[in-house]
């Protein structure tokens, strides 16, 4: 088959690789009908997160099964599905209390042996662990693009909503409008927010996050002000932070009401400082985390039942052989106009 491999740092290629087969009972087989990009391939193929090289990336897809391990009972080949990013056995004592992310068998698709060595998802063939547990059933009216953001940006974005928003009626900020901002900005729509205000200097994604529910947008490189004059005075009732840069923590921090929510999912390109004492003054609680794979069912029944449609986010398509091209186009330009991008094998 055809793979997308990491090669060296700030290099991908396309390969001919050995097609996966069946290594234990509970795997499944799946023909890639499509796989995304996600912020974190850009990470890995820089060189920042993980040693090693020579590894398909990728970690979010929707395919059809082609084979099934002869434990898998749950699903038919033929069914279309999707994946969490970080396949989880379910039995260990992570799964067992609910941290599927950290499950100690476990790890992430397409980031190499640091990462528990799972192939990925840039490729035309991807086996799938624990496949009983790990694939989403993809209902025959939710597109691809819908079951491609459960996979991993609109999980993501849920468990920091989910984290910081207890109740509807609240103030929301989402720092930093990318494709996970933007799906958790369009999953806070769920809680019903008094005010739901998109923080990004790019005008076409603050238009972006106006068609996915935003009431508001600031584009100001200091949002303090136009946060201080929406709220009048009173601070962010919860702030989600999806950019990962410094002066957004601290913008997010002076924002916030007392005793408020401040959800951490963007990635830092380099260790950023974060001003403890302002955080205790003000009894804040914290959270961070990435791929929240428990809510995704519940994310898929939303979407089956209209009440989130994430497709917009999805605004470029590619082949798989143009997949290296598109990765330098992403890691080395800021002006390319695409928020997040599909590869059909």
């Amino acid at each position: 088959m055809k793979a997308l491999i990491y090669t060296a740092p700030g290099e991908t290629e396309v390969q001919e690789v050995p097609d996966p087969v069946i290594q234990e009972p509970t795997d499944a087989i799946v023909d890639v009908i499509a796989t995304s990009i996600c912020g974190s391939d850009l990470h890995v193929v820089s060189g920042d997160l993980v040693p090693d090289t020579g590894f398909v990336l990728g970690h979010e897809m929707v395919g059809r099964i082609r084979e099934l391990g002869s434990a898998v009972k749950n699903f038919s080949v033929g069914d279309r599905v999707t994946v969490s990013p970080a396949p989880y056995c379910g039995a260990c004592a992570s799964c067992r209390g609910g941290n599927y992310a950290h499950c100690e068998f476990g790890g992430v698709y397409g980031c190499g042996e640091t990462y528990g060595g799972f192939a990925g998802s840039h490729a035309e063939l991807l086996r799938i662990p624990f496949a009983g547990r790990d694939m989403i059933r993809v209902p025959d009216h939710v597109s691809d693009e819908s079951a491609l953001a459960i996979s991993d940006a609109l999980t993501t974005g849920a468990g920091g909503v989910t984290k910081a928003v207890t109740q509807q009626g609240r103030t929301i900020a989402v720092f930093g409008c990318g494709p996970v901002g933007l799906s958790a900005l369009h999953y806070a729509t769920i809680w019903k927010p008094a005010r739901l205000i998109a923080i990004d200097p790019v005008p076409e994604r603050l238009e972006l996050a106006r068609q996915l529910g935003a009431t508001d947008v600031i584009s100001a490189a200091d949002p303090r002000e136009d946060l201080q004059r929406i709220t009048g005075g009173a601070g962010l009732d919860a702030a989600i932070d999806c950019a990962g840069v410094e002066a957004t923590f601290q913008a997010a921090l002076d924002s916030l009401a007392p005793e408020g929510f401040l959800s951490i999912i963007g990635i830092p390109h380099k260790p950023v400082s974060f001003d403890i004492a302002a955080a205790l003054s003000k009894g804040l609680n914290l959270w961070t985390g990435l791929a929240d794979v428990g809510p995704a069912q519940t994310i898929m029944d939303y979407i089956a039942d209209g009440l989130l449609d994430p497709d917009a986010i999805f605004n470029h398509e590619a082949s798989l052989d143009e997949a290296p091209a598109l990765m330098k186009t992403l890691m080395t330009s800021r002006d390319h106009g695409i928020v997040k991008a599909v590869i059909r094998p």
